[in-house]
């Protein structure tokens, strides 16, 4: 009988101690779906740039699944006294060809892998605004093979 009286007595406060834990629960529950959410979308927007010899030349490559703006290739890197020219844009899946253009603007010219320096250095972001810069280094010394060294978000 005691026990029926005590409970009777204080269910406000238990009832009070459940919902509160139970609002905690859900708090941190949303708080790690916003977290997740916040993760998908990032690797929605985020792009991810390879550097590929194909039969047309050297090929930056967007393997990620965002846009990548702005692509400028190391602006220190000159073949043959040419500049490397900027790439407004690679969408997801699409490849643009590098190319070079003497300094007084006469002409532009594909480029082929083996015209490029051993390390090569590459700057771009996302539609988000975010910067990254990736690192390449020939992986063949001769051919036109590089691999990724890093991939950074800046």
């Amino acid at each position: 009988m005691e026990i029926i009286n005590f409970i009777a007595n204080n269910a406000m406060t238990f009832l009070t101690a459940i919902t509160v834990f139970i609002l905690f629960y859900y708090t941190r529950e949303t708080y790690l779906l916003r977290k997740e959410s916040q993760k998908q979308t990032q690797i929605q927007f985020t792009p991810y740039l390879s550097l590929r010899n194909l039969d047309s030349g050297a090929t930056l490559s967007n393997l990620g699944k965002g846009i990548a703006l702005h692509i400028q290739v190391d602006p220190s890197i000159q073949i043959e006294s040419q500049l490397i020219l900027l790439i407004p844009s690679i969408g997801a899946g699409e490849d643009r060809i590098l190319y070079s253009m003497s300094k007084n603007g006469d002409g532009a010219w594909g480029l082929i892998t083996r015209q490029l320096p051993d390390e090569v250095g590459i700057t771009y972001s996302d539609i988000l605004g975010n910067n990254y810069k990736a690192s390449f280094s020939r992986e063949y010394k001769g051919m036109g093979v590089f691999k990724e060294v890093k991939q950074n978000k800046l």
